[in-house]
């Protein structure tokens, strides 16, 4: 057989990898149908499905990653470390902004679409047993955690894997590994229905994956609630928990038109691939991760490596400049208050003194008043669109109508349109603002996916 790097098979043609892909989705979206992720069953088909596998998800060193804010760029930038420092590394995140394939990453670029489809061809038997044996169809997300670490089994240095829901009864909680490394992300309110009505009951969910006499890192919380919780927990697995301060004077950062640069205390600046003050924390803390590998296993960092792995960390969706009819835009998937407020905030800095327009549109289950509350101060225009979800993760079929989020922005004294068309929405939003001032879209991956056809890198 011809292969290409790295051992594995030369790539196909275009028409050949269009065809694995639709292969794949129809597989995910359309034959698994429409489920909720792991809450119901808990561990047990996860465990049932993945040991009818060989267990891939412990053939690999795993960096596990949960949080409320931060966990796909934390991910990415400990994947892009490791890789400036030599290694082969396997990154899983979720929710994916464009293409299926940005879940399934190695050595920084998506896995190709036949190898997936390949991989998922040697999983359905195994779909198909575990339904059988009575313990429920396998979800979305636990497919796709499948098709990961089976990726990933025996063919990477290192895992990074990040949670989908919660962390405890995560399907990708399933990692045994004494090596494992956890990495706590900031933990805020989010998925309440499915995690709980607290900060408290949240954190207790997300330090469900701290390993029984592991290591784990965790950004210092600004909440007694939050760090008590990781704490007892910590103490109950004899988990080694450090924690990393994501604030000045620990952390200091800024951000412009170029970029932003990370300034810890007696190092030189850094700059970030990633843009933003929340991402400057973020890049600590999985700098900080990545220390606990090397200390855990016998190498040293290269100031090199570290500024080559902090510049190429690049994430879609996520404060990502794109053009739109020739209008600047920035499209990100913030769709919470505190990822929204991130935004809000790196807005500031890029744009002082600046309103913005908006496209909005969100998901059935997010919080509507509580994230036009964190825009309504920057924002000069709400054009309030909607959009269809595949299914996947967690479907909510349909998005809020836009009818509501433009009447919620109303309420808040922001002048509003209503637009369905996502496109249409983004183009009307720009004819009300200065050709300089970008368009801001978010509220949802899915709204992102559905305006990223007409835009072009800005």
């Amino acid at each position: 057989m011809t292969t290409g790097t790295a051992g594995l098979p030369a790539p196909v043609g275009a028409a050949s990898s269009r065809a694995a892909l639709d292969r794949v989705r129809r597989y995910l979206y359309e034959e698994l149908g429409p489920q909720r992720g792991p809450a119901g069953a808990g561990l047990a088909r996860a465990r049932a499905l993945f040991g009818a596998l060989g267990d891939p998800q412990d053939r690999f060193r795993a960096v596990h990653v949960a949080g409320t804010a931060g966990k796909g760029s934390v991910s990415t930038v400990v994947a892009s470390l490791l890789r400036a420092h030599g290694f082969r590394v396997g990154a899983h995140v979720s929710p994916h902004a464009y293409c299926l394939l940005e879940r399934f990453q190695v050595d920084g670029a998506p896995v190709r679409a036949d190898l997936v489809d390949a991989e998922l061809a040697r999983i359905r038997p195994a779909v198909e047993a575990v339904e059988r044996a009575g313990h429920g169809r396998p979800s979305f997300f636990e497919v796709t955690n499948a098709l990961a670490f089976g990726l990933f089994a025996d063919r990477v240095d290192h895992g990074v894997i990040e949670t989908g829901v919660g962390g405890l009864l995560d399907s990708t909680n399933t990692i045994t590994r004494a090596d494992k490394l956890a990495v706590i992300t900031p933990i805020g309110l989010d998925h309440q229905d499915l995690l709980g009505a607290t900060v408290r009951e949240i954190a207790a969910q997300k330090a469900g994956i701290l390993p029984c006499g592991g290591r784990a890192v965790a950004a210092r919380p600004r909440s007694a609630e939050v760090e008590d919780v990781l704490s007892a927990e910590a103490a109950r697995r004899s988990c080694d928990l450090r924690w990393v301060d994501l604030d000045p004077p620990a952390v200091r950062s800024w951000s412009g038109p170029s970029g932003t640069e990370l300034q810890l205390r007696g190092q030189p600046p850094l700059s970030l691939g990633l843009t933003g003050r929340h991402q400057a924390g973020n890049a600590h803390l999985a700098l900080r991760a990545v220390e606990a590998i090397a200390a855990r296993d016998g190498w040293s960092l290269d100031a090199d490596a570290v500024w080559l792995g902090m510049r190429s960390a690049t994430l879609p969706g996520r404060f990502e400049r794109r053009a739109i009819a020739g209008r600047p835009a920035v499209l990100d998937g913030a769709h919470n208050p505190m990822k929204l407020a991130a935004l809000v905030a790196t807005l500031r800095e890029v744009h002082p003194g600046v309103r913005f327009p908006w496209v909005l549109a969100f998901r059935q289950d997010k919080d509507l008043e509580g994230a036009l509350h964190v825009v309504a101060p920057v924002a000069s225009l709400v054009v309030a669109t909607e959009f269809r979800a595949d299914g996947g993760d967690h479907p909510a079929g349909a998005s809020v109508p836009a009818e509501l989020v433009a009447a919620a922005a109303a309420h808040r004294g922001i002048p509003t349109a209503v637009e369905r068309d996502p496109v249409r929405a983004v183009g009307r939003a720009g004819e009300q603002a200065d050709e300089a001032v970008p368009v801001v879209v978010s509220g949802s991956f899915h709204l992102l996916a559905a305006v990223h056809g007409a835009t072009v890198p800005g």
